[in-house]
């Protein structure tokens, strides 16, 4: 950041800040050499950090995949810094005392150190102009014992000194082993004090320094515990309306929203900002018109809608209503920022609902076709007719068009449909898969070069297709993603080569195939070629949306035949392996919904995959409930074809399906119910099931209210009453007053189902009075068993 005065000059006449004097070690001038590079300090704007900072770790974009920040991580990750520093410290010495402002460093430290407060700041003054925002001159103030010279300057009470060493310590702390050594040397405790000054001037730059500092997590922990979080919140309590004119608070409030950006990537951060009425303060900048002001802001929001109690509040706030406002903005980063944060909260209905509303959606679609022109091009010069017929070109055909070199592969085109799937992919409340997101860190790093710092394209897309993935959750927005057009855009970024890009595009397909409209324009854009081509990658999130995809597009009867062409089939069959619950589970949804169409052959085709069956039945034993509700449901599918029935039979399904029957998850309980009415074909199979208790348990399912558990239960306990044994046991389980009750169901199968049932209980019972009354009459009267 430039800095906020415009020289240090000294004072008329001399003062002393009467500061304690503890310089700290000095270096050696014999060993340095005057050999190196001239720096120009006004080169700093634009210029975006070195790639040797140290990253944050990523946070997981649901609920229940949040990071949890307990001891034993912060001390990981403290051991993991000071390796890194060390590293990098050995890395750049060399280059610090080759430097050509080693030397002037050196000497502006010698004149920091003689304690005459004019003296100082002519010091500090020279400091600045050393070129600090290069990283050999910030390792070269770290040598010379100048970290610990300023921050015995900031323990002073002198305001000019401290305000010049606030502002050598913002330019200084842009490298890790700088940060590190502030941290070390107790200087957060120093600027947490300053961030309470009087001064407005000195606490914004404490606050801007708290941020540099605070990218450390073991710096960010310390803040964190020290109730610093609340310190800089206090910085927030301003009239919104007085920035536009103040621009000293306007500073300090931006440095402030800096250091809590930092502080709110963990969930620790976050919390503390919840207790102190942070995030209301910090909604409140939302109308301001300052853009290096509210990049941080946004950032802010951005951490904090990770966890679902914040993202009701934004949304119950109306700060949604401001972010999509600054989807317009002209600076790049504010824009993508924007988006990211829409994207996660966009998983709420309300949120939603209120970017289709208010003309969001518009604005993300334009965005997702300006970022993907090269991909859209290249679509539209191997298929002109399909361009024209879908709107993607209205120009007459022939007419040249000016683009970037082809980036599709060679292939034919393919077919896709619609479909449902059984487990949402997304796996949790918030909808996110696993979202990646970029350091904290390296969001303040871009925006020190600049809030109107170009920003890369995979970025902006990365965010565009994550908001329309999760708009496109609702089926009453997908007519509206349909009518902008943006279904074919992402046709053509199924070909982008960023993994993160490819798995939000593939998600936004999975939810928009079930438009008929949609899963035409899908098909005939090879969209299924070239998800079945995607099958092959190992990224669990990308193979997690890959596989609802084609789940979704196999219920066309036309893509289904182009799956099961080009092995589609066998390639999500060997996904049931995979290590991730989810994928499996995913996998096994695609498998079902490839299994409930009547196409012929399909029977045959399941049993010739060596060894699915048995990998299909070995996943009964799996401990995940999403991955027992999918396996249920494509046995059921299988279970159709006697055949098959009988190789999973001899594998054990019927015992395992059993063993589940005791399980009480309302989730697993109707596709359990249906594998077992689909296994009953046979009253051989039926007396299996009674044979492994499954007749008992499944009784207790008719207690509920549920239809969708009351259904496949009755038709399971109807299958099963065809063995007399089963009806005994039935009568015994109190099956009879609750089947009574099913017969005033609305429902026509469960009425039909329960009356079978009831019926195959009475037959029995009825036969046994005829077996009873036959040997009564066989036995002579007044004789013993007669009398019994």
């Amino acid at each position: 950041m430039s800095s906020r005065r415009p020289s240090l000059a000294p004072p008329g006449r001399d003062s002393n800040p009467g500061r304690e004097n503890n310089p700290g070690r000095e270096s050696n001038p014999g060993r340095d050499c005057n050999a190196g590079r001239d720096s120009n300090p006004g080169s700093t704007d634009g210029r975006r950090r070195s790639s040797l900072r140290l990253s944050q770790s990523q946070m997981e974009n649901s609920d229940e995949e949040a990071q949890v920040e307990d001891a034993e991580d912060e001390v990981e990750e403290e051991e993991d810094e000071e390796e890194e520093e060390e590293d990098l410290y050995q890395l750049d010495l060399q280059s610090a005392e080759l430097s050509t402002d080693y030397w002037q460093i050196h000497k502006m430290v010698k004149y920091l150190k003689v304690g005459n407060a004019t003296c100082t700041t002519i010091a500090l003054v020279g400091l600045k102009d050393c070129g600090l925002h290069q990283e050999v001159c910030q390792i070269a103030l770290k040598m010379v014992g100048g970290l610990e010279v300023l921050l015995n300057i900031l323990r002073t009470s002198n305001l000019r000194c401290n305000v010049g060493a606030l502002q050598v310590l913002e330019a200084a702390c842009g490298h890790v082993t700088t940060r590190a050594t502030v941290h070390k040397l107790g200087g957060l405790q120093v600027l947490q004090g300053l961030v309470g000054h009087s001064q407005v001037e000195v606490q914004g730059l404490a606050a801007s320094v708290l941020a540099q500092v605070c990218g450390l997590s073991s710096a960010r922990a310390a803040l964190i515990r020290n109730d610093g979080v609340a310190t800089l919140v206090a910085l927030l309590r301003v009239d919104p309306n007085t920035l536009s004119t103040d621009t000293e608070l306007a500073v300090a409030v931006e440095g402030a929203a800096r250091a809590l950006w930092a502080c709110s990537v963990c969930k620790s951060g976050r919390a503390a900002l919840l207790r102190a009425g942070g995030l209301e303060l910090v909604g409140r900048l939302l109308s301001v018109s300052r853009p290096t002001l509210l990049v941080p802001v946004v950032g802010v929001i951005h951490q904090c809608i990770a966890e679902a109690v914040f993202r009701e509040r934004v949304e119950a706030s109306g700060y949604t209503s401001a972010l999509v406002k600054l989807l317009h903005s002209p600076f790049p980063h504010l824009q993508v920022l924007a988006t990211k944060a829409l994207a996660r909260c966009s998983v709420l209905e309300a949120t939603s609902a209120r970017l289709v509303r208010e003309g969001g959606l518009e604005v993300l679609v334009s965005l997702l076709t300006r970022g993907g022109e090269s991909y859209t091009e290249a679509l539209i010069e191997k298929d002109p007719a399909f361009a024209r017929d879908c709107g993607l070109v209205t120009d007459a055909p022939g007419v040249p068009r000016s683009r970037k070199p082809s980036m599709m592969p060679e292939g034919g085109g393919s077919v896709a449909g619609t479909g449902q799937p059984l487990v949402n992919a997304l796996g949790d409340g918030d909808g996110g898969v696993a979202e990646p997101e970029a350091s904290v860190l390296g969001d303040l790093n871009h925006y020190n070069a600049g809030a109107g710092a170009a920003v890369g394209d995979s970025e902006l897309l990365e965010a565009v297709s994550e908001a329309i993935w999760h708009v496109s959750l609702l089926p009453e927005h997908v007519t509206a993603v349909k009518d902008l057009t943006a279904v074919p855009v992402l046709v053509a970024l199924l070909h982008h080569n960023d993994e993160k890009v490819l798995t939000n595009v593939v998600g936004a397909l999975g939810e928009v195939a079930g438009d008929p409209d949609c899963c035409m324009t899908l098909l005939r854009g090879g969209g299924v070629t070239t998800l079945i081509q995607l099958l092959r990658r190992t990224s669990d999130k990308l193979l997690l949306n890959v596989t609802r995809a084609l789940g979704s597009c196999a219920a066309e009867e036309e893509a289904l035949s182009a799956l099961l062409q080009q092995d589609g089939l066998r390639l999500l069959w060997s996904h049931l392996k995979n290590p991730n619950c989810r994928v499996q589970a995913s996998a096994a949804n695609a498998i079902c919904t490839c299994l409930q169409q009547e196409t012929e052959g399909l029977a045959e085709v399941v049993r010739s995959l060596v060894g699915g069956i048995e990998l299909l039945v070995s996943l009964l034993e799996s401990e995940s409930e999403a991955v027992l509700s999918a396996v249920c449901a494509a046995i059921a599918r299988i279970a159709r074809d006697p055949q098959n029935l009988a190789i999973m039979t001899d594998y054990g399904a019927v015992t395992s399906l059993s063993r589940l029957a005791v399980r009480e998850n309302d989730s697993l309980r109707p596709y359990l119910a249906e594998a077992i009415a689909a296994c009953c074909v046979s009253r051989e199979t039926g007396l299996l099931f009674g044979q492994a208790g499954a007749v008992a348990p499944l009784v207790q399912y008719l207690e509920t209210d549920d239809s969708t558990i009351r259904r496949p239960t009755c038709r399971a306990l109807h299958r099963l009453s065809l063995e007399p044994e089963n009806c005994v046991t039935l009568h015994q389980s109190g099956a009879v007053p609750l089947l009574l009750e099913m017969l005033g169901s609305e429902d026509e199968v469960v009425q039909e189902a329960a009356a079978d049932c009831l019926r195959n209980i009475r037959l029995l019972a009825l036969q046994r009075c005829k077996v009873q009354t036959r040997s009564a009459r066989v036995t002579p009267r007044g004789s013993l068993s007669a009398r019994m």
